[in-house]
Protein backbone atom coordinates (compact mmCIF):
# COMPACT_ATOMS: atom_id res chain seq x y z
CA UNK A 1 0.00 0.00 0.00
CA UNK A 2 1.24 3.46 -0.85
CA UNK A 3 0.24 6.86 0.48
CA UNK A 4 1.12 10.42 -0.41
CA UNK A 5 2.82 12.74 2.05
CA UNK A 6 3.46 16.42 1.47
CA UNK A 7 6.24 18.00 3.51
CA UNK A 8 7.87 21.40 3.62
CA UNK A 9 11.66 21.33 3.85
CA UNK A 10 14.27 23.98 4.22
CA UNK A 11 15.97 24.42 0.84
CA UNK A 12 19.34 23.37 2.29
CA UNK A 13 17.86 20.14 3.67
CA UNK A 14 16.15 19.43 0.37
CA UNK A 15 19.39 20.00 -1.53
CA UNK A 16 21.29 17.62 0.77
CA UNK A 17 18.57 14.98 0.43
CA UNK A 18 18.70 15.28 -3.36
CA UNK A 19 22.49 14.85 -3.28
CA UNK A 20 22.05 11.78 -1.09
CA UNK A 21 19.55 10.30 -3.53
CA UNK A 22 21.84 10.91 -6.50
CA UNK A 23 24.87 9.46 -4.73
CA UNK A 24 22.94 6.24 -4.05
CA UNK A 25 21.33 6.14 -7.51
CA UNK A 26 17.83 6.31 -6.08
CA UNK A 27 14.96 8.76 -5.82
CA UNK A 28 14.30 11.45 -3.24
CA UNK A 29 11.07 9.74 -2.07
CA UNK A 30 13.01 6.49 -1.52
CA UNK A 31 15.69 8.29 0.53
CA UNK A 32 13.01 9.86 2.71
CA UNK A 33 11.11 6.57 3.02
CA UNK A 34 14.30 4.77 4.08
CA UNK A 35 15.05 7.39 6.72
CA UNK A 36 11.52 7.10 8.07
CA UNK A 37 11.87 3.29 8.17
CA UNK A 38 15.08 3.59 10.19
CA UNK A 39 13.54 6.11 12.58
CA UNK A 40 10.42 3.99 13.08
CA UNK A 41 12.46 0.83 13.70
CA UNK A 42 14.71 2.63 16.20
CA UNK A 43 11.66 4.01 17.99
CA UNK A 44 10.01 0.58 18.16
CA UNK A 45 13.19 -1.07 19.44
CA UNK A 46 13.67 1.65 22.02
CA UNK A 47 10.08 1.27 23.27
CA UNK A 48 10.58 -2.50 23.45
CA UNK A 49 13.78 -2.04 25.45
CA UNK A 50 15.91 -3.28 22.56
CA UNK A 51 18.73 -0.83 22.13
CA UNK A 52 21.67 -2.62 20.45
CA UNK A 53 24.28 0.06 21.07
CA UNK A 54 23.53 0.52 24.75
CA UNK A 55 22.97 -3.22 25.18
CA UNK A 56 26.48 -3.79 23.84
CA UNK A 57 27.84 -1.40 26.47
CA UNK A 58 26.06 -3.02 29.41
CA UNK A 59 28.59 -4.52 31.77
CA UNK A 60 31.52 -2.74 30.11
CA UNK A 61 32.26 -0.88 33.35
CA UNK A 62 32.82 -2.87 36.51
CA UNK A 63 31.62 -1.02 39.62
CA UNK A 64 32.50 -1.83 43.22
CA UNK A 65 29.98 -4.02 45.04
CA UNK A 66 29.10 -1.19 47.44
CA UNK A 67 28.54 1.39 44.67
CA UNK A 68 25.41 3.51 45.26
CA UNK A 69 24.06 5.15 42.09
CA UNK A 70 22.04 7.76 44.01
CA UNK A 71 25.05 8.85 46.07
CA UNK A 72 27.20 9.06 42.93
CA UNK A 73 24.56 11.13 41.12
CA UNK A 74 24.11 13.45 44.10
CA UNK A 75 27.86 13.95 44.39
CA UNK A 76 28.23 14.63 40.66
CA UNK A 77 25.39 17.18 40.71
CA UNK A 78 26.86 18.93 43.77
CA UNK A 79 30.27 19.07 42.10
CA UNK A 80 28.75 20.47 38.93
CA UNK A 81 26.30 22.96 40.42
CA UNK A 82 27.64 23.50 43.92
CA UNK A 83 25.79 23.25 47.20
CA UNK A 84 22.37 24.90 47.49
CA UNK A 85 22.89 25.74 51.21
Amino acid sequence: MSATLTINLDSDVLHLAELEARSHHTTLPEVIAQQLRVMALNWQQSKAGKTPITDALRGAVKLPAHFDENDALTEALLNKHGSQD
